[in-house]
């Protein structure tokens, strides 16, 4: 086969496996879909990437060996991506956030928290 055959096939494959899992959800209640909503987007993001990538013929050739390749990347980039919440985790972002003061130009700031040296703000 050809790489342009190869791409078809995977991209017909993918699209398949995208539509099947969007009928499955379009049956699930609102509370189910609200604790799904990590894979969810998950699925959205590799299916994407997945069909708008370029990637070697030999991974796409291997993803063609399953039934639902979408879901053998997602499940693996989730596997590899999906940190859970905990205190240490939030401790890096807050000293991530703090130590950066990156955040600052993006959200609105309160000032009658600043300190004294920090001086009022001008947008």
């Amino acid at each position: 086969m050809t790489k342009k055959e190869i791409e078809k096939m995977i991209r017909n494959k993918l699209e398949a496996n995208y539509n099947a899992y969007i009928r499955q959800l379009q049956t699930l209640p609102a509370d189910s879909l609200i604790e799904q909503a990590v894979q969810i987007a998950a699925t959205k993001l590799i299916f994407k990437e997945l069909c708008e990538g370029s990637y070697s013929t030999e991974q796409m050739e291997y993803l063609l060996r399953f039934q639902n390749p979408l879901e053998v990347v997602r499940d693996h980039w989730l596997l590899e991506h999906n940190v859970p919440l905990d205190g240490d985790n939030i401790e890096h972002i807050l000293w991530t956030l703090s130590d950066k003061q990156a955040a600052e130009p993006d959200y609105e700031i309160d000032e009658a928290f600043l300190l004294p040296e920090q001086g009022v703000r001008m947008c």
